[in-house]
C-alpha cells in the first residue's frame, strides 16, 4: 500500500479555488487560508459594495504576489449574473477545483415581525444563490473533468436553536444547505465531486456575529458560559477547517458537516 507524507495531503498546491462572498468578512479569511495552503489561482466574488472587491484583490495580490487573483462582481441570487460569471471564469481561468459557498446574509427580527421581503432576501442569497452557483460550477467546470470539491458554509443554527436573537430565515436557509449538501454528495459522487459543509457557531470579528460577540455586548459572557471550551471560533478555525475539507486529507469524506462550536452542540 502506497502512502503520501501526511503534510503533503493537506497541501492545495496548483489548485484553482472560487470563494463566494469573498470580498469581506469570513470570506477574506477563507481566501487567505486557501492561498497559504498553496492554491495558485484564487477567484472570489461579491456584490462589490464600497470598493470591497478591489480592496480585497489588492490586499491579496500584495500578500501573495506569485498567485493569480481574480475578482468578480456578482449577485449570486441573480441567475443571469451567475451564468455570466461562470462563463467568464471558464474563458479566463479554464476550470475550478474547489468551490467554497460562503456568501450569506441574515435579518435579525422576531419572527412575527419578519416580512415576506426580508424572508426572500435571506433565502434568495443563502439557499437559492448557493444552488445556482453550485449548479453552474458543476455543469461547466467540474463534471466535464470528473472531479472537484465543494464546501458549503452552514451554521450551528441549522440544527440547534439559541436563546438570543431571532433569525428565522437564516436558520431555515442554513438547514436547507445541509440537506442540499447531503443530496449532492450522493448525486455527484459518480463524477468524483465531493460535497461537504462546515457548521460554525459564532466567529470572533464576523460582522453578523458582532452584536453577540463584541467585547461590549451584554450577551457575550452569557453565550460564552454556554460553550464548554469557553471561547468562540477564531478566524483560524474557519480557515483550517476549510482547507482540510478542500484537501486530499479528506479525500474519502463526502456528504458530511464539520461542526465548529467549542462543544456546544454535544451538551
Amino acid at each position: 500500500m502506497n502512502s503520501k507524507n501526511v503534510l503533503d495531503l493537506f497541501k492545495l498546491t496548483g489548485r484553482v479555488a472560487l470563494v463566494t462572498g469573498g470580498a469581506k468578512g469570513v470570506g477574506t479569511v477563507i481566501n487567505e487560508g486557501l492561498l497559504e495552503a498553496g492554491v495558485t489561482t484564487l477567484i472570489f466574488c461579491g456584490r462589490g459594495r464600497h470598493g470591497s472587491l478591489d480592496d480585497e484583490r489588492n490586499r491579496l495580490s500584495e500578500s501573495f504576489p506569485s498567485t493569480n487573483i481574480h475578482a468578480y462582481q456578482c449577485d449570486i441570487s441573480d441567475e443571469s449574473q451567475v451564468k455570466s460569471m461562470i462563463q467568464n471564469i471558464k474563458k479566463e481561468v479554464g476550470g475550478v477545483d474547489i468551490l467554497i459557498n460562503n456568501a450569506g446574509v441574515t435579518w435579525n427580527a422576531p419572527t412575527v415581525d419578519q416580512t415576506l421581503a426580508t424572508w426572500h432576501r435571506v433565502l434568495d442569497i443563502n439557499l437559492t444563490g448557493l444552488f445556482l452557483i453550485t449548479r453552474e460550477v458543476a455543469n461547466e467546470l467540474m463534471i466535464p473533468k470528473s472531479g472537484g470539491t465543494i464546501i458549503n458554509i452552514s451554521s450551528i443554527l441549522a440544527f440547534q436553536g439559541i436563546a438570543v436573537g431571532s433569525q428565522i430565515g437564516y436558520t431555515a436557509s442554513k438547514a436547507g444547505v445541509l440537506g442540499l449538501t447531503r443530496h449532492l454528495a450522493i448525486e455527484w459522487s459518480k463524477w468524483n465531486i465531493r460535497v461537504n459543509a462546515i457548521a460554525p457557531s459564532f466567529i470572533e470579528g464576523d460582522t453578523m456575529a458582532k452584536v453577540f460577540t463584541s467585547e461590549d455586548s451584554p450577551m457575550r459572557e452569557t453565550l460564552l458560559e454556554s460553550v464548554p471550551l469557553k471561547h468562540f471560533n477564531h478566524p483560524n478555525d474557519i480557515k483550517s477547517a476549510t482547507c482540510f475539507l478542500a484537501s486530499d486529507a479528506s479525500s474519502n469524506i463526502t456528504g458530511q458537516y464539520l461542526v465548529l462550536d467549542g462543544g456546544l452542540s454535544v451538551k
